[in-house]
């Protein structure tokens, strides 16, 4: 792969390639140029460094859990705590971790937060025999603080480097990263691996191969500050620019840009105030769903993800050979039918459950359905933030998740006496969260949109120069 073509413009993708052609061997150049080209190769390493970070902390428990069980070493604390504090790192530091992603560049805020969480992981492995559970504590939340300013800065970046104005079908790399990775593929794996050759060097490696994650990071941003021999190259890659970062500027952009966020619009949009709703309600489908065999059988889950592996490759190569199948759907109608076909698929689990009980159990190809709808609900609600606000997709994730984090933890107790300490019954629980799917799917139906909200649109560069200069002559207090 030539990852430095398109140095010029990160948007560049060549007119003639555009176009819907007659001929296959054109359609199959396109296919070819569209994700074989220097911005999904930034893509692919930005989530190949998110991997590593959220991974570190796996090998560290894991060898945590081996070095305890060999009583090589004494704390007086479980690891259990420890994870403990890097979820409390994890959540706390998403919201700082959007807002340093929007007025900074992501690309620079991921290799920064790779290079620091593999820094600081290299320290605590070399010190986890001599150091106390205090400072394995603030480590460990510290390491989770890290990981949230990564996540955040993921969204961002895709954003930045890959044209918006292209079908749904170009999220599909998002998609299979999180079938992969939350579907628990790398992490089965991982564990695997570290059962099999649990040992020092492994451990030491992954914090390694983060540091030489970051030396490639840093060519491929900078590759063409390279190419023109430019010596203004930044440490992290680009300048303080964030629509530009590959340019110089000469006015700085990294001020007054806080204020410059629209925090009114962007807590009282429609769309993204549905977003958090679903993000919300959800989370108790998904606690709910957990308490009964939705996962029970775990080669049929395995089976489903390899399954929706290559129907997705399959589905990108159709669509991108044949444009013409899609080019008549918008992104809000595909983002609606996938939000709405999930929430539907969901009611109907629960109403089944309500009636008959081991819905599940007692039909395997009902249950395939679901898996696979569970997957591609991905297209729908699930990336809509990078559609309505591309600018602010880190800073409306992160919100989201910690507004979802929130939320379960303030009303865990009143949540836990409905559906766990018996106001209702298992049929009428089940009744009500079919309700719940119905209603918000009808909301999103309704509400639900995939167009750039006026509010996240660019400003032009010479307004925004203009501002700057304007604050620059206010007197100073």
């Amino acid at each position: 792969m030539n990852i430095g073509q398109n140095d010029t413009n990160r948007w560049d993708f060549s007119p003639q390639f555009q176009q819907p052609s007659y001929r296959l061997h054109d359609r199959f150049i396109r296919l070819k140029r569209t994700y074989w080209n220097r911005q999904y190769a930034i893509i692919l390493l930005a989530y190949t460094g998110l991997t590593i970070v959220l991974n570190q902390f796996t090998f560290h428990y894991m060898f945590f859990e081996f070095l305890s069980d060999q009583n090589k070493f004494q704390i007086n604390s479980s690891y259990d705590d420890y994870i403990r504090y890097y979820i409390y790192g994890y959540i706390m530091c998403f919201i700082p971790g959007g807002v340093l992603s929007t007025i900074y560049p992501a690309h620079n805020i991921l290799g920064i937060s790779v290079t620091i969480s593999s820094i600081l992981y290299l320290i605590i492995v070399m010190s986890i025999r001599y150091i106390d559970a205090h400072t394995h504590c603030f480590l460990q939340f510290f390491m989770g603080m890290i990981s949230a300013v990564a996540y955040s800065a993921i969204f961002r970046v895709w954003t930045y480097w890959i044209p918006l104005n292209t079908q749904s079908i170009r999220h599909v790399p998002i998609i299979l990263y999180e079938v992969t990775h939350k579907g628990g593929f790398i992490y089965e794996n991982i564990i695997a691996l570290h059962r099999s050759y649990s040992s020092y060097t492994l451990t030491l490696s992954i914090g390694v191969i983060g540091l030489a994650w970051y030396v490639l990071w840093f060519y491929v941003i900078n590759d063409n500050q390279f190419r023109r021999l430019n010596c203004d190259i930044i440490l992290f890659g680009g300048s303080n620019n964030s629509r530009y970062p590959l340019e110089k500027s000469e006015v700085s952009f990294t001020r007054s840009i806080v204020s410059g966020i629209p925090w009114k619009s962007l807590f009282t949009s429609v769309p993204v105030l549905i977003i958090v709703l679903l993000y919300i309600c959800i989370d108790r489908i998904f606690y709910k769903r957990v308490e009964s065999d939705f996962y029970i059988d775990e080669m049929l889950e395995r089976q489903t993800r390899t399954f929706t592996i290559v129907i997705l490759i399959l589905i990108v190569i159709l669509v991108e050979l044949a444009p013409e199948i899609t080019i008549s759907t918008s992104t809000t109608n595909i983002r609606k039918f996938w939000s709405c076909l999930y929430l539907g698929s969901m009611s109907i689990y629960f109403i089944l459950e309500a009636i008959i009980g081991n819905t599940l159990k007692n039909n395997t190809f009902y249950h395939f359905i679901l898996l696979e709808v569970e997957h591609f609900r991905f297209f729908g609600y699930q990336l809509n933030y990078l559609d309505i606000a591309p600018n602010y997709a880190s800073l409306i994730y992160s919100s989201l998740m910690t507004i979802a984090y929130t939320s379960n933890k303030l009303f865990e107790t009143v949540l836990n006496k409905i559906f766990n300490f018996g106001i209702l019954n298992d049929t009428e629980t089940h009744i009500l969260m079919a309700v719940l799917c119905l209603t918000m799917g009808t909301l999103y139906a309704v509400f639900g949109s995939a167009e750039i909200q006026p509010w996240s649109a660019d400003k032009p560069v010479e307004e925004i120069q203009q501002n700057l200069v304007e604050n620059e002559n206010l007197p100073s207090v």
